[in-house]
């Protein structure tokens, strides 16, 4: 169903925005080594949120758009997984140097459980915000979130290159 340009998205249209498209975006995105990479560097170095990263880079590839006020609603989404996330990440890290190999792919299932869990709250908050269809963005969602972490080198690794 093609979207209106510059206008509100309707319930149909928002209903196409599911946990389990926007996981299956994500598994998609994320395995490719530059996107990878470029995303562990948000997270470590500039605080992202790659789940919050993926999630506007999905949204920028529909032309879908919101107000950057709503950026801050999809942050708080985030609060009740992101400490625990945090936590875990870390603990999966020191549970590698063991090299107890089945109880790292334990605490690696663990994780991505958390990981789905921050992606469904995020669909969740994003259901409730007031959407915008917008084509030919130049300045994406992406990139503001970019510039908000001081992290703009990262832009061209994250996005999705045109032709893939």
């Amino acid at each position: 169903m093609p979207l209106n340009c510059n206008a509100p998205l309707n319930q149909q249209q928002k209903a196409l925005l599911t946990c389990e498209a926007f996981w299956s975006f994500s598994l998609e995105h994320y395995k490719k080594s530059e996107v990878q990479q470029a995303a562990l560097i948000l997270q470590d170095k500039h605080n992202g949120n790659v789940n919050l990263a993926l999630l506007l880079i999905w949204l920028d590839s529909l032309e879908i758009q919101f107000s950057q006020l709503h950026l801050h609603a999809l942050k708080l989404a985030l609060s009740p997984t992101d400490t625990l996330l945090f936590s875990y990440r870390a603990l999966r890290k020191k549970i590698k140097l063991t090299n107890d190999r089945s109880l790292y792919q334990h605490a690696l299932n663990f994780e991505l459980q958390l990981e789905k869990q921050q992606q469904a709250d995020l669909i969740d908050t994003l259901s409730r915000i007031e959407l915008l269809s917008v084509a030919n963005n130049i300045d994406g969602l992406l990139y503001s979130y970019c510039c908000s972490l001081n992290a703009e080198s990262l832009l061209f690794s994250l996005q999705i290159k045109k032709g893939s």
